[in-house]
C-alpha cells in the first residue's frame, strides 16, 4: 500500500509538470475579425489587435480585409457554414438575421459577470443601451463603438441672400424650401436616405414602429399618412428633390442644383461648393415628441466554441476602453457614445474641444438619439418605406403607398 501511494503521489507529480509544460506551450486562441476598412481606419483596428495580442498571450487576434462589394453576403454565408470571422464591425439591425440559428453571441453574459465592462456599457445614452438589446428576446447582440448620423447641409451664400437661418421644424423647412425654390427655380431639401427622413417623421409624430411579438408594423396611422402626403406635396411642387443625379444629393449641392439636404455627417469631404459657401447644422428632432436616428456602429461577435467567443469577448471590451474608443472614433471621424470615453479620456477630450462641425450636429442631438426594435425583416420595412415615399411622390395615392408598405413588411417579417 505504501508503494502504491508513492506511485501515485509520483504520478501525480509528473501530471502536474506536464500539464504545466503543456499549458506554457499552448498555442493561442485564433480571434478572427473580418473588416472592410482602408486608410487611417484600417491602420488604427490592425494597432488594436496588435496592442491587445501583445497584452496578453492566451487570445491572438487576426486581422482580415475583405471587399466592401457582398461584404454581408460573404460574412452570412460563411458563418452559417460554421467559418468565417469571429468578429465584424456593423450595425445592431445586420444581428438580427443570425439570433434565430444561435449564430451571434449575446454579449451580456459575460457583461452581467463584468463590472469594469458593466461601467463602460452603463455610460451609453438610454436610448443607445435599448437598441442593444432591441432584439426580439432581449439579448445583447450587438454593441455600439461609434455613433454617426444625418445633418442638414445648406447653400449658406443662398440662406444668406434669403435671410433664412437653418430650419428648426418641418414645417419651417417646407416654407424656405417653397422660397428658395420660387426664387431660384431649384429644390430647396433633398434626403440622401429617405427612410431615415420617414422614420424621423414618424417617430417625431408619436408613433411606434414594430410590434415584436406579433411581428408587424405599427406606423399604419393617420400621422403617417398625413406626413407622407407632406412629402408627396412638396416633391410634385418642386420644393423638394426626389432622386440625385448621382448616388447621393453631394453632387447636385456642389453644383447648386438643390439649396440644401440632409445626408451622413461622414459626407463632408464630398463637398465641394461651386462657387458659393456652405454650413452644416442639426436637422428638426421634434414634432410631438424628441426623436433622431443614431448610427450606432461597432462589434458583432459570432458563436463559435466558448474560448473563442470568451476571446472575442476580451477583446471587445479592450476595444471599448476610454483611449482606445477616442483613437478609434477619432479613426472613424465620429462621436464616441459612452460616457466613461467623454469624461476619462484626455485624447477625445482634445478632440472633443475643436470637433468638426458635422459631428457637433450630431452630438446636438444625441440626448435624443432614438432605438428602433431591431428583428429578422426588420431592414426590409427600412426599404419599403423609402419604396413607400417614392410611390407616393411619384403620384400613387397615400393609402395605396402605405398599404403596401405595411404589407411588404409585415410578410417579410413573418416570412
Amino acid at each position: 500500500m505504501k508503494f502504491r501511494s508513492m506511485m501515485a503521489a509520483v504520478l501525480a507529480i509528473i501530471f502536474m509538470i506536464c500539464g504545466v509544460a503543456m499549458a506554457e506551450t499552448a498555442e493561442p486562441v485564433e480571434v478572427v475579425i473580418w473588416h472592410t476598412f482602408t486608410d487611417a481606419q484600417q491602420t488604427a483596428l490592425e494597432g488594436f489587435a496588435a496592442a491587445f495580442n501583445e497584452s496578453q498571450d492566451q487570445y491572438e487576434v487576426v486581422v482580415q480585409s475583405q471587399a466592401y462589394s457582398g461584404f454581408e453576403d460573404t460574412v452570412y454565408n460563411a458563418v452559417a457554414n460554421g467559418v468565417g470571422p469571429s468578429i465584424i464591425f456593423n450595425y445592431a439591425s445586420t444581428a438580427a438575421d443570425y439570433i434565430e440559428d444561435d449564430l451571434v453571441v449575446d454579449m451580456s453574459q459575460y457583461i452581467n459577470e463584468d463590472p469594469e465592462m458593466q461601467e463602460i456599457y452603463n455610460s451609453l445614452p438610454e436610448a443607445i443601451k435599448a437598441e442593444t438589446v432591441g432584439f426580439v428576446d432581449g439579448g445583447m447582440y450587438a454593441l455600439p463603438a461609434v455613433t454617426t448620423g444625418p445633418i442638414f447641409f445648406y447653400n449658406k451664400t443662398i440662406y444668406d441672400e434669403m435671410g433664412f437661418t437653418p430650419p428648426t421644424t418641418w414645417e419651417e423647412l417646407a416654407e424656405q424650401s417653397k422660397a428658395i425654390y420660387e426664387k431660384y427655380g431649384i429644390p430647396g431639401f433633398a434626403a440622401d436616405s429617405l427612410t431615415d427622413l420617414m422614420h424621423m417623421l414618424i417617430m417625431q409624430s408619436g408613433n411606434e414602429y414594430i410590434d415584436m411579438e406579433n411581428k408587424c408594423v405599427l406606423f399604419d396611422t393617420d400621422s403617417t399618412r398625413e406626413w407622407l402626403q407632406w412629402f408627396a406635396d412638396n416633391v410634385q411642387a418642386g420644393y423638394f428633390g426626389l432622386r440625385p443625379t448621382g448616388d447621393y444629393w453631394s453632387d447636385d449641392f456642389n453644383a447648386k442644383l438643390v439649396a440644401s439636404y440632409s445626408g451622413s455627417c461622414a459626407g463632408v469631404p464630398y463637398i465641394i461648393p461651386d462657387g458659393f459657401e456652405y454650413a452644416v447644422a442639426p436637422l428638426p428632432n421634434t414634432i410631438t415628441v424628441s426623436w433622431y436616428p443614431s448610427w450606432n456602429r461597432g462589434p458583432i461577435v459570432f458563436n463559435k466554441d466558448e474560448e473563442t467567443n470568451r476571446g472575442a469577448y476580451e477583446f471587445v471590451k479592450f476595444f471599448l476602453q476610454p483611449d482606445n474608443n477616442a483613437q478609434w472614433a477619432i479613426a472613424m471621424n465620429a462621436i464616441s457614445p459612452y460616457g466613461t470615453t467623454q469624461e476619462n479620456s484626455e485624447i477625445y477630450k482634445e478632440f472633443a474641444a475643436d470637433l468638426d462641425p458635422s459631428l457637433a450636429a450630431v452630438q446636438a442631438n444625441l440626448d435624443v438619439a432614438g432605438a428602433l426594435p431591431t428583428i429578422s425583416g426588420s431592414y426590409a420595412v427600412r426599404e419599403a418605406l423609402e419604396e413607400a415615399a417614392t410611390m407616393a411622390a411619384g403620384g400613387m395615392s397615400v393609402e395605396d403607398a402605405l398599404a403596401a408598405c405595411v404589407e411588404t413588411s409585415n410578410a417579410a417579417m413573418q416570412g
